[in-house]
């Protein structure tokens, strides 16, 4: 099978540089693959044949940062405002990237465009239990909207039922409840972005509830966000702003799920790949969980590297980009190499019970070491995190409230 076109070309990677400065830097992807799937396990054999093993290549560096944030909340001055400071990725291009700081203060970055975007300040700050998901508007959401402020002009929603955007982002806390812990960033047909605080979710009722470190969560049928505290299961319907509870389980990942529609799955990576089928219907409170397939991963690593985190990244076409972060033997803190692989999931036959089995195939793998490294963010991970650059100041925008923002000069 021939690789097709990649719905998208780059991985964006924000890292966290110290004392409240952040860079942002782009992957090539098309790299990590084959031509096609039979290249990709003709070279595998030819690695095993050779030395036994898939054994990794040479480690490179990261790319150069294209972008450098800078909080206006120093780490001397305030603590919280390194743990509180959130990248999230937006838009149906997966080209907008939008950070907020310990104070709420928000804008978008577009990486097609290199230009930034002031929006309105969060009604609460965020913190790094953060859940942040893109939804696409659809004229349900618009005619919810008027529903719940009818004060709109009537003749603009008709002539506008998308509004003028129909991205929206919708991020919540699950480390605190309080007003606006969850609120969603959208364009109303008024014409102007605006945060709108929504329902707390039913597991704040919980007097025993603690935020988890990884909050699992998916998009369901494209209205409807699934996400699951420590015990259970719980669905916030977008069009309604009503929540409801799913069952007494919990998703079998620890980030976000990717909806695949080549698949009809949604794929995410704890231990290893996994997909199951969510689905209104699949899911719509049920006592069990639905069935997890496993899609194991064939990729060698030195036996004194240590696994701290793995992250999916959707790639389209059924491939994706499989992220890990390690601790290296002679690392004293931060991990310091990041893998970046490129896998093909394809169905390869049903089970005994009639379902369809998925097959992992491994394409390339990159390995990269970087100065010092956290959490890669921008590929719908909240919170970034991971290094460098000669910089040049460019004057925030009128209305900035307190960022900064760097571009690296051509070299």
């Amino acid at each position: 099978m021939s690789c097709q076109k990649l719905s998208r070309q780059s991985l964006h990677l924000v890292l966290n540089e110290g004392r409240g400065l952040y860079s942002l830097r782009h992957m090539d992807v098309s790299k990590l693959f084959y031509p096609s799937t039979a290249r990709a396990l003709e070279a595998k054999a030819k690695a095993k044949k050779k030395n036994g093993i898939n054994k990794l290549g040479g480690i490179g560096s990261l790319p150069r940062p294209s972008i450098h944030y800078q909080t206006f909340s120093s780490a001397v001055s305030n603590p919280n405002s390194l743990v509180n400071n959130v990248f999230a990725l937006f838009g149906e291009s997966k080209n907008k990237i939008l950070f907020s700081d310990v104070e709420g203060h928000t804008n978008i970055y577009n990486t097609e465009f290199c230009s930034f975007t002031t929006m309105p300040s969060l009604n609460s700050p965020k913190g790094h239990n953060c859940m942040a998901a893109h939804i696409t508007r659809t004229p349900a959401h618009a005619r919810s909207d008027f529903d719940v402020n009818p004060e709109l002009d009537h003749g603009v929603f008709a002539q506008k039922p998308y509004g003028e955007h129909t991205d929206s982002l919708y991020m919540m806390d699950m480390g605190q409840d309080e007003p606006g812990c969850f609120e969603v960033l959208a364009y109303y047909p008024v014409g102007h972005w605006q945060w709108r605080a929504l329902p707390s979710p039913p597991f704040f009722d919980d007097l025993e509830y603690k935020a988890c470190n990884n909050i699992a969560y998916a998009i369901v049928d494209g209205t409807q966000i699934c996400v699951s505290s420590a015990t259970a299961t719980y669905s916030f319907d977008t069009v309604t702003l009503e929540w409801s509870k799913t069952g007494d389980w919990v998703l079998p990942f620890h980030t976000k799920a990717e909806y695949v529609p080549e698949l009809g799955l949604s794929a995410s990576s704890p231990s290893d790949l996994c997909a199951l089928e969510l689905s209104t219907a699949a899911i719509d409170y049920c006592d069990v969980p639905p069935m997890v397939q496993h899609v194991g991963l064939d990729v060698d690593l030195p036996k004194d590297w240590s696994l701290q985190s793995r992250t999916l990244v959707n790639l389209g076409s059924g491939r994706f980009c499989v992220a890990m972060f390690f601790h290296t033997a002679d690392a004293q803190d931060d991990p310091q190499v990041v893998a970046f692989t490129g896998v093909d999931v394809v169905p390869c036959g049903d089970n005994q019970q009639g379902q369809r089995t998925l097959r992992g195939i491994k394409h390339k793998s990159k390995y990269l070491i970087a100065d010092s490294v956290g959490h890669a963010a921008s590929y719908d991970s909240p919170n970034g995190h991971l290094a460098d650059g000669t910089r040049e100041y460019l004057p925030s925008s009128e209305g900035q409230q307190g960022m900064e923002a760097y571009r690296k000069k051509d070299s």
